[in-house]
């Protein structure tokens, strides 16, 4: 089976920097970005411009490697830090400074990173998890020592056209193939491998984004995503710095009171969250707060129908479910309004083609039917960085082998039925983790014994040397396992999905992008 979008138009072939040229120049005297975690600040479009081109000048002379470590929150300064990278053609890189030592240092070591920028109150915070470098750049610092020639910029912004200040500040308008951003895998089911998106993948992703959008018109949208995740590289560092929304930026994606005071303060219109935080926010903020959004999107785990159902009632917006993956830049698949479809992810973005294979034998599936998925379009990575071996495993003639399970259907409407780390193999059937979980999740719902904020349970497996799997419940809350069990069989759940043992834990092991930490999940399961 196959299936196609209609093509993006036009071969993206220019750079990411001229693009960011463009889309600040245009609209120089607009804010296009509001700090919420200093105070409010509002940034200026040509303000960023006019700090981005100064700093990359200074990284031009003194920083001779290729890729340069960035480790900052979104925000005013992590947006410039990367701005100024893509502006003297360097690679930035995003560091995962919540992943632990060992993660951030193989990320380090396989990108080649000499040099980190950060700030003073990033490195005192994060102490010996502060990713370890030959130099580390204070972005406060270099700041203040190129404000001069900032202000310059700035000026030059409201004046000049793109083009001529492409050409006066030295900004290659080129891009193609070439490397523009380089993300490390969360580490969720391993160490983290490095993900190379080209120009051209993300400017790709970033047309079919407004694609997607059509005739909505949405001022703003919500940046707390950390810059190390791919949605909140692409969608909410480039997507506005290339003369897409404004962004509202947030250092943390993980406060749900604070996030809903900076939504309703500064009428923020685009939400893009989890399932599980968006179930927080309705509950900590509500609708008065809420009640502005002209859309939400939740993508990472399937929208349970109660949650979708609740939202609309008491905020009154509908909850529209997403889909993608680093490897796509990230965006893959969403429903929009006029175009939706309950319990799937929508459709394809545009120029973006699925087909759906057997994943023992790699032969082709009709429409309909349930199986590994593959991907080829504009966005879809080169390559893992540094490894050939896991590439070849997952690119073939274009094609994308995802590690996730799907169907689409007649109408286009595309459906994840879970992630291939997200199964258990047990007497020979494939169990999935995530159907259990939202059992359990509406059972404790339904009954009050959840305390109703963040992930409550978790399922993974451990080895079974009967059936090869064993499923484990990590739980947060007071669970009785006699009830539990009673209740996903009255659910109608098979006897061979039943969970073989449930445990206690202090909290549910959860990455900074909001996702189950896998890895983790298995290790307190196993111990």
């Amino acid at each position: 089976m196959l299936e196609k979008e209609q093509s993006v138009e036009g071969a993206v072939s220019e750079s990411l920097a001229m693009a960011c040229v463009r889309g600040l120049a245009r609209r120089a005297n607009r804010v296009a970005l509001i700090d919420a975690g200093m105070g409010g600040r509002k940034v200026k479009a040509g303000v960023l411009f006019g700090a981005g081109l100064a700093l990359a000048g200074r990284l031009r002379r003194e920083v001779s490697e290729r890729r340069v470590g960035i480790v900052l929150p979104p925000g005013a300064g992590g947006a410039i830090a990367n701005l100024a990278c893509v502006l003297a053609g360097k690679t930035p890189v995003n560091l995962n400074f919540t992943s632990g030592r060992a993660a951030s240092e193989s990320a380090v070591r396989q990108a080649g990173i000499r040099t980190v920028m950060s700030a003073q109150a990033m490195e005192e915070k994060l102490g010996d998890h502060f990713p370890q470098t030959e130099r580390k750049l204070d972005l406060g610092v270099l700041l203040k020592e190129e404000k001069r020639k900032a202000i310059v910029w700035s000026v030059l912004a409201l004046i000049l056209p793109a083009r001529v200040l492409a050409w006066a500040a030295n900004v290659s308008t080129a891009g193609g193939e070439d490397e523009a951003g380089l993300l490390f895998t969360s580490g969720s089911t391993g160490e983290p491998k490095g993900v190379v998106l080209t120009h051209r993948n993300i400017l790709a992703n970033l047309r079919q984004i407004d694609g997607v959008l059509g005739d909505l018109e949405l001022k703003s949208l919500l940046g707390c995503l950390p810059l190390f995740h791919s949605f909140g590289f692409t969608v909410t560092l480039w997507w506005p710095l290339t003369g897409g929304p404004q962004v509202v930026t947030y250092p943390s994606p993980l406060d749900p009171q604070a996030l809903g005071e900076v939504i309703g303060k500064y009428a923020v219109d685009l939400l893009v969250t989890t399932p599980t935080f968006l179930r927080m926010l309705m509950k900590r903020a509500g609708r008065e707060k809420l009640g502005g959004l002209k859309m939400v999107v939740t993508g990472a785990e399937k929208l349970p129908a109660a949650l979708r159902e609740e939202f609309a009632q008491k905020i009154g917006i509908a909850v529209h479910e997403g889909y993608g993956m680093t490897e796509a830049s990230p965006v893959v698949a969403v429903n929009r309004p006029g175009a939706e479809k309950a319990g799937t992810v929508g459709k394809l973005v545009e120029g973006l083609e699925v087909r759906t294979v057997d994943e023992g034998t790699g032969k082709g599936l009709n429409r309909g039917e349930a199986g590994i998925l593959e991907f080829r379009g504009p966005n879809i990575f080169p390559g893992y960085l540094g490894r050939p071996d896991l590439t070849e495993k997952v690119l073939r003639d274009g094609w994308y082998h995802s590690a996730d399970f799907g169907r689409l259907d007649l109408n286009g409407f595309l459906t994840i039925e879970g992630r291939r780390a997200r199964f258990s193999k047990i007497g020979g059937e494939m169990v999935p983790h995530g159907v259990i979980e939202e059992n359990l999740n509406e059972w404790l719902e339904e009954t009050k014994k959840g305390r109703g904020g963040g992930y409550e349970v978790m399922v993974t497996a451990v080895e079974d040397e009967k059936k090869g799997e064993a499923l484990v419940v990590l739980h947060s809350c007071e669970l009785d396992e006699v009830a539990a069990e009673r209740a996903l069989r009255e659910r109608g759940l098979p006897a061979l999905w039943m969970p073989k043992k449930y445990k206690l834990v202090e909290e549910i092991p959860i990455l900074a992008s909001g996702k189950l930490d896998l890895a983790r999940g298995r290790q307190l399961a196993g111990g």
